[in-house]
């Protein structure tokens, strides 16, 4: 018959022991170079971060089957409408790739075991990392873009690929961390013990740097600083060394390092081994050549090959009997039949299809051999083997092999198949092996048939039940995957169960099921049990409807999702907090946990009864769950029994109910509310709850319980009163109740329901004769009334000897008074309760003390005695008491027009002050009628007599009035402040004799003297002087020069107010001093002015005055005129005649000085005969000196500079300069004496005398010019100044008067001014501050404004401010 083929299965390249990797290497590239393909042209480059996935089939080649034939291999698809896009996986999202690739590595790092770095064996590099179409595995990391030396390597995209690819992520640079360890994470092991052989390369067939680089990990397991374990992708792989030569051929042999680089912020740690694979190329062109065998058989440690030459096997069919096996071909499939076959292994290739039949028990085992081993039955890539019959294969691998290593297509459809893989013999161990290991071009059909695949951890080394790399299918059989101390079962390529049964277990607790890949579907109607199912990051578990799953446990990855729509069972829980998703479309079981999200709703509680009834009985609890009727739904969690509040009008009753059990122990019968629902679990939400109604009635009062009651028998006890019964019982329990009543009679059949909580009190003797009843009350039983034997009983108290009696005592308010009686109980030895007036007592009569007659009213003060009689409760004995009404107390106090009088020298208080005395009640401020109460004589006095405030005492001798016998004052004396104000003096009277002036500082005499007014205070006043009115002396102040001057005189004495006078000081002027007459002569024909110099003054005649000359007679006619210009007196000639020679004038100088009288000086001018006449009369020889002196000099102009020194010689024959006439002093009427040099001329500082002068005076605001008319100079608004020229100096005066010192800015003239203390407006240079300032001296119009940003006249620069630069002038 046909040898049957699986439709899907791939292209695979061929696998044996590690001597094959040479024939295997050799054989891919021959067979690429033979269907046309580049060397190593099946191995997918990376183009950047795309590569194209897409498989042809015969689809793109216009051929019906589903896959391509051989013939079309290496050709180019005529049919193909492939794109590359993101969508189909060949251009790859890279920001998301790289946030879910290193959790992809983490996980399968946890799942695989840190050291499982060693490949299975050197031949199946390419079939675990290749399938037909050149797909890489699914644990490659595709993130890294190979490189040569630093740069990347460019592969061309189909030509109809569009690539949209773009760059995501961002780099965060992070600090460089110590790596102490690391392994290489190689899951698809293609290294031994770190090195990568490839052999069997030759000049058609040699690998590129990028292809070795996709045999290479992608990343490392590293052990950071403080342990942590972190999975880091390889950035980089670089080889210096491997290289093309010039004609583009790379090395065909040789060993070459290829380093690995990490991402930025690691680096290795000091003696830590650098990441370096060796890769070994071995030439083998023998190996292409080579035969390929078809089938190799080990046995007892002998290898025999097996080929299949022109139709016929190389071996005879006895050799093949002597293995125990039987061989034969019929249409293009090998039959081989297994009878109790013992051998080590069974290889199966060649592109070839097999039919094996099971006979007997059938073993291949490894584990015998002495030598490393490895797999079992190995079926390589192109191979498809199905198996059949009755018998049972056991296979056993070991090291690095497996027992079943799938690279082609196996399909069990019935027998026993074990398939284990173990480590032995302490020889060199791959550690990744598998009971069975379906390669990524490998596929497993069952069909039927009992499975088992196990694996065993030994060494440290993690070995699966089986490893799903390529396809696992299942229809029917049993399968049993066991991890026996390690993963049951681990897929990362593609998983499908459609029937039969699988049951996966990993014994040491580790994970069961790790499904990886990417597509684990469960189909009905397959069943797949495990014990721990985990879900790898992103990946997706489906179970389709009416499929079944049943697990301990799952534990959903980050992004992971178990879809289910069929039937789950889970029996511990589903684990999804690390971010996995549980999707139930269909039914969950079990008595596990799950999220919440899929929890079930529940079955509702149904036919139940919701009114329920019982009887309370002792110590015994209520089956609600039986009373109610109320069933558990089968599908819902445990039912849970809650107490909730009754709000109902009947009694509530109290106990306690098990949540679980639903027993109810009753404490109170009464009417209780159950809510019933059923409780969330790990599979099913809580349930809706339902409400119970349960009313609990009371029982029957036993008969065992008695009561007995004695009514009350006893004296009148007040208040108090008695307890109307004593009650003993017979086991009432303690927390009954008891209520209480009285009656007249007996029966209680009569009796109202008006109980009473608390036994009532027999108080009264008439509540005597009364029968007492006792209701007694308990949660749980009926009530029961019990009454007394007797009734009571009270008898009357004496009253004589029982009560105290208290009157308060009151005061008098002119009013009857009815005190308060206080009638209190004392027979107890202290005061009880008080007595009420008409009950227990009443007053007989009331009688003033020491008196025997009773009274009516009580109103004067005085002491009463009042009678009581006792009744009710008391006898009727009689009782007194007393009763006193004190005298009313006065508080007085001082009133009156006012407290203050003037100075008198007594103590005395004055009438029209107009003090008097109130009285007013010390309690409440009333004030009784003066008819009533008065003072009636008060003696009044201040403390003291002199200034100052004092105490004002009232004494009141005695009160007067018609009721004066019910008051008495508080105090007999009250004072009140007051006070006594200063007098001033009746009279003050000053004088002062005149003084002359002498010449030195003199006292005038001032006489001063007071009155005060008082006849019995003497004047005693102490005088005090000033000038000012400011500061007093008791020195009179003493004056030099002649003027009139104002004193202030202060009179002061104790008890007085200070009075100030003025008196003016006059200092008259000395007599003037004698001055001798000056002479003068000129010639009768002389004319014009002629200056004479003046003689000095006195020094201390003080200030000059006005100056002025008049001619006092002129009998030679000489003189036009006389005047004084400054010292100098201008003599105007008007000529003469010669007859009037030796005749004169006669002048008189008038000096006004401030300490003398006016100083007269005469002055004779005398003419004399002119010296032309002496000359025309031979007289030569009398002026012989002065000849031709004074020619020309007859208009009287003088070249003088204005010293008078000119002027001593009356002959000078000099020409005289004549002054400016308009500089003479002058007296102005308001300023007084002034001349245009000098401007103000001022007398003597602060001066208040009419000299003529103005006079510069201060005080405490600064100084101000007073002119001589009482005026001053001011500006006339603020913020300007007026501006006067004093003593020839500039001041100005604001517009309150006063002169401005310091900086000061004019808008008028629109500059700044500085103004000293002394001198007035500053001109030229001045230093202020340390700093050199100018200021123009021109009288220009802006005489005194600060020179600013300029050179001076001087050649100095200033800047803006007016400070001088320092620099040297230019």
């Amino acid at each position: 018959m046909k040898c049957e083929k699986e439709s899907e299965r791939g292209v695979v390249v061929m696998k044996n022991t590690r001597k094959a990797a040479a024939v295997w290497l050799a054989m891919s590239l021959a067979i690429s170079t033979a269907f046309g393909n580049t060397a190593w042209g099946e191995i997918r480059p990376d183009t950047g971060n795309n590569r194209c996935v897409h498989v042809h089939t015969a689809e793109c080649y216009k051929d019906a089957d589903e896959t391509a034939t051989p013939s079309q291999i290496g050709k180019e698809p005529t049919e193909c409408t492939h794109i590359c896009s993101v969508e189909s996986g060949c251009i790859r999202d890279t920001e998301k790739e790289n946030n879910e690739n290193t959790d992809t590595l983490d996980t399968v790092a946890s799942n695989t075991g840190k050291n499982d770095s060693k490949k299975e064996q050197a031949g199946e590099k390419a079939a675990d990392r290749k399938d037909s179409s050149g797909n890489a595995d699914e644990n490659k990391n595709l993130n890294d873009v190979p490189i040569q030396n630093g740069a990347a390597l460019s592969v061309s995209t189909p030509s109809n690929a569009e690539d949209t690819t773009t760059t995501g992520g961002t780099v965060t640079p992070v600090s460089q961390m110590k790596i102490l360890s690391w392994s290489w994470f190689d899951p698809e092991e293609n290294l031994l013990d770190g090195r990568l052989e490839l052999t069997g390369i030759t000049e058609e067939a040699q690998p590129s740097f990028t292809e070795i680089i996709e045999y290479l990990p992608t990343a490392i397991i590293a052990r950071v600083e403080e342990g942590e374990e972190k999975n880091l992708l390889i950035t980089n792989w670089s080889c210096p060394e491997y290289v093309q030569d010039e004609e583009g051929r790379w090395p065909l042999e040789g060993t070459y390092e290829f380093k690995a680089e990490l991402p930025g912020g690691y680096e290795l740690a000091e003696g830590v081994d650098a990441l370096v694979v060796e890769v070994s190329v071995v030439g083998d062109q023998a190996a292409v050549t080579a035969e390929t065998p078809l089938m190799t058989v080990v046995k007892d440690g002998t290898e025999k090959s097996i080929y299949w030459r022109e139709n016929n096997y190389s071996v005879s069919d006895n050799e093949l009997a002597n293995m125990g096996i039987r061989l034969s071909y019929a249409n293009e499939c090998h039959y081989l039949t297994l009878k109790n076959v013992n051998m080590n292994s069974l290889y199966l290739g060649n592109w070839s299809n097999w039919v094996i039949t099971l006979e007997g028990t059938n073993t291949l085992d490894v584990t015998t051999l002495r030598a490393n081993g490895s797999y079992a039955l190995m079926i390589t890539e192109g191979t498809t083997v199905t198996i059949k019959g009755n018998g049972t294969l056991n296979a056993r691998g070991r090291n690095t092999g497996s027992g079943i290593n799938l690279g082609g297509t196996l399909i069990i459809e019935s027998g026993t198949i074990n398939a284990s893989a173990s480590k032995s013999l302490g020889e060199e161990d791959d550690g990744k092996t598998s009971g069975i290991l379906i390669g990524s071009t490998g596929t497993l059909l069952v069909k039927g048939g009992d499975i088992t695949a196990s694996g065993t951890k030994a060494g440290g080394k993690i070995r699966y039940g089986m490893y799903v790399k390529g396809r696992f299918s299942m229809t029917g059989g049993e399968m049993k995957v066991i991890g026996n101390d390690c993963q049951g079962l681990y897929t990362s390529g593609y998983f499908e169960l459609s029937g039969g049964d699988m049951a996966v277990s990993s014994e040491a607790g580790l994970l069961g099921f790790v499904a990886n890949g990417n597509s684990t579907v469960i189909n009905a109607p397959g069943t797949l049990t495990v014990d721990i199912l985990d879900i790898a990051p992103g990946k997706t578990v489906t179970v389709k409807e009416n499929a079944t799953l049943t697990v301990d446990g799952v534990k959903l990855e980050k992004g992971s999702t178990l879809i289910n729509n069929g039937n789950l069972t889970v029996n511990r829980e589903v684990d999804d907090r690390d971010g996995g998703t549980l999707e139930n479309n269909g039914t969950i079981s079990g008595n596990g946990r799950i999220p919440d999200s899929a929890k079930q709703e529940p079955t509702k509680i149904a036919d139940f009864e919701e009114n329920i009834r019982d009887v309370y009985s002792e110590n015994t609890s209520i089956n609600v769950q039986k009373l109610a009727n109320i069933q558990k739904p089968a599908k819902a969690g445990n039912l849970q029994y809650e107490l909730v509040e009754y709000t109902g009008s009947e009694s509530k009753g109290e106990g306690t109910i098990d949540e679980s059990t639903g027993l109810l122990m009753v404490k109170k019968a009464g009417v209780f509310k159950i809510k019933v629902k059923t409780l969330a679990s790990g599979i099913y939400q809580e349930g809706t709850p339902v409400e119970i109604t349960l009313t609990v009635d009371k029982a029957d009062f036993p008969n065992t319980w008695t009561v007995n009651v004695d009514a009350v028998s006893g004296v009148y006890n007040g208040t108090e009163g008695y307890p109307a019964a004593t009650i003993t019982s017979t086991r009432i329990p303690k927390d009954a109740e008891y209520k209480y009543q009285l009656a007249a009679t007996s029966k209680s059949s009569n009796l109202p329901d008006q109980w009473q909580s608390e036994c009532p009190k027999i108080v009264n003797v008439n509540e005597s004769g009364q029968y007492v009843f006792v209701k007694v009350i308990t949660d749980n039983y009926k009530s029961k009334v019990f009454c007394s034997n007797n009734t009571t009983h009270i008898t009357q108290r004496s009253f004589t000897e029982s009560v105290e009696v208290a009157i308060d005592s009151s005061v008098y308010n002119n009013k009857p008074q009815n005190p308060k009686i206080k009638v209190l109980e004392n027979w107890k030895g202290t005061l009880g309760s008080e007595l009420t007036e008409g009950i227990d007592y009443e007053i007989s009569f009331w009688k003033k003390e020491n008196n025997n007659q009773s009274v009516t009213k009580l109103e004067d003060a005085g002491t009463y005695i009042v009678y009581l009689l006792g009744k009710g409760n008391y006898d009727g004995s009689l009782k007194t008491a007393a009763f006193t009404i004190n005298k009313c107390k006065l508080k007085a106090q001082i009133t009156g027009d006012s407290y203050d009088k003037v100075y008198d020298g007594t103590t005395d208080i004055a009438e029209e002050q107009r003090l008097a005395i109130q009285l007013c009640d010390d309690n409440n401020n009333d004030t009784p009628a003066l008819q009533d109460v008065h003072a009636d004589q008060v003696k009044w006095a201040y403390q003291s007599a002199d200034v100052g405030e004092h105490d004002i005492d009232a004494t009141i001798i005695s009160l007067a009035g018609d009721q004066a016998k019910n008051y008495e004052l508080t105090e007999q004396t009250i004072s009140q402040k007051g006070t006594i104000k200063p007098r001033d003096f009746a009279s003050m009277t000053v004088s002062a004799d005149p003084l002359t002036y002498n010449g030195t500082e003199q006292q005038p005499k001032i006489n001063a003297s007071v009155e005060t007014g008082l006849e019995n205070v003497s004047p005693d006043a102490v005088f005090t002087y000033s000038k000012d009115g400011v500061d007093y002396q008791s020195e009179i102040p003493g004056f030099t020069e002649a003027g009139t001057y104002l004193v202030y005189v202060k009179a002061s004495m104790a008890n007085f107010n200070d009075e100030t006078k003025t008196v003016a000081v006059t200092v008259q002027k000395a007599a003037a001093p004698t001055v001798s007459a000056m002479s003068e002569s000129y010639s009768y024909k002389e004319t014009g002015e002629r200056q004479v110099a003046l003689p000095g003054f006195p020094e201390n005649c003080g200030t000059i005055g006005s100056i002025t000359a008049q001619i006092i007679s002129d009998e030679g006619q000489i003189l036009d005129s006389a005047a004084v210009d400054g010292m100098n007196l201008v003599l105007r000639l008007k000529g003469s005649s010669k007859n009037m020679v030796g005749k004169t004038a006669q002048v008189v100088v008038k000096v006004e000085t401030k300490n003398y009288e006016d100083i007269q000086i005469p002055v004779i001018v005398t003419l004399t005969a002119d010296s032309s006449d002496s000359n025309s009369n031979n007289n030569s020889g009398n002026n012989s000196g002065n000849n031709g002196s004074n020619n020309g000099n007859s208009n009287g102009s003088s070249s003088s500079d204005g010293d008078s020194s000119d002027y001593d010689d009356p002959n000078e024959s000099s020409v005289k300069v004549t002054p400016d006439p308009s500089n003479k002093v002058t007296k102005d009427s308001q300023k007084g004496y002034r001349n245009v040099e000098q401007g103000v001329i001022t007398g003597t500082a602060n001066q208040t005398v009419n000299d003529g002068y103005s006079h510069w005076m201060k005080d405490a605001k600064g100084w101000w010019l007073r002119f001589s008319d009482g005026t001053w100079p001011m500006a006339d608004r603020t913020g300007a100044y007026h501006w006067e020229h004093i003593n020839g100096k500039w001041w100005a005066f604001n517009e309150t008067g006063y002169a401005k010192t310091g900086w000061l800015r004019d808008e008028d003239y629109g500059g700044w001014f500085y103004m000293d203390l002394e001198h007035g407006m500053q001109t030229g240079w001045v230093l202020l501050d340390g700093a050199w300032y100018y200021f123009n001296p021109s009288s220009d119009g802006k005489r005194g404004i600060m020179y600013a940003g300029q050179r001076t006249p001087d050649g100095y620069y200033v800047d803006k401010n007016g400070v001088w630069d320092g620099r040297s002038k230019q």
